[in-house]
């Protein structure tokens, strides 16, 4: 008897694992790991870094253009062709992603989240070399300066100074990284 019951029971334990499971709609498994966009509650101060995924040209009206945040999602960000770039990071955080032509009569492009949306920037002519060895981006209402420490190497210390039309500044400590 127990022969008999030692093999019925490896396959009745098969036969339960074979069994197709019940999948998850996307709400359930959103719900499941708490990433259910429907019921998420976002603190209405601090922007979304994760929302919106594309640029604007100009700033969205009232925010503080010294106050630049974290960049999030820039899937859907161009900053047009390009040969290399840069991007600042202050401890964890994405702020400014630049990019250039090795062309020197070219300006570069660069973007930053102000207030709840990602704005453009221009760099003045230059290409790569003068993004990589630090410039001022000019958005509307506000100019980005990032001065980075002396050398070329690809991770340098940088000082960054954001200035608004009426001349309010914040200034910035981070890395400026290169390829």
């Amino acid at each position: 008897m127990t022969r008999l019951f030692l093999p019925l029971a490896v396959l009745a334990l098969a036969a339960c694992s074979s069994e197709p499971a019940e999948q998850d709609s996307a709400d359930d498994f959103a719900n499941r790991i708490g990433q259910n966009s429907e019921g998420a509650q976002l603190d209405p101060s601090q922007p979304d870094p994760n929302a919106p995924n594309t640029a604007n040209e100009a700033p969205p009206a009232g925010a503080d253009l010294t106050q630049l945040a974290q960049l999030g999602d820039i899937g859907g960000v161009n900053l047009g062709p390009r040969d290399g770039g840069c991007t600042l990071m202050v401890g964890n955080e994405e702020m400014l992603i630049a990019a250039g032509m090795k062309d020197k009569a070219l300006p570069g492009k660069a973007v930053v989240r102000v207030g709840d949306s990602l704005t453009m920037v221009d760099a003045d002519v230059g290409g790569l070399d003068a993004i990589k060895a630090g410039t001022t981006f000019n958005g509307e209402g506000f100019t980005v300066t990032v001065a980075p420490a002396a050398g070329d190497q690809q991770s340098r210390p940088a000082n960054v100074t954001v200035r608004d039309a009426a001349g309010k500044t914040q200034s910035y400590s981070g890395k400026w990284i290169c390829a």
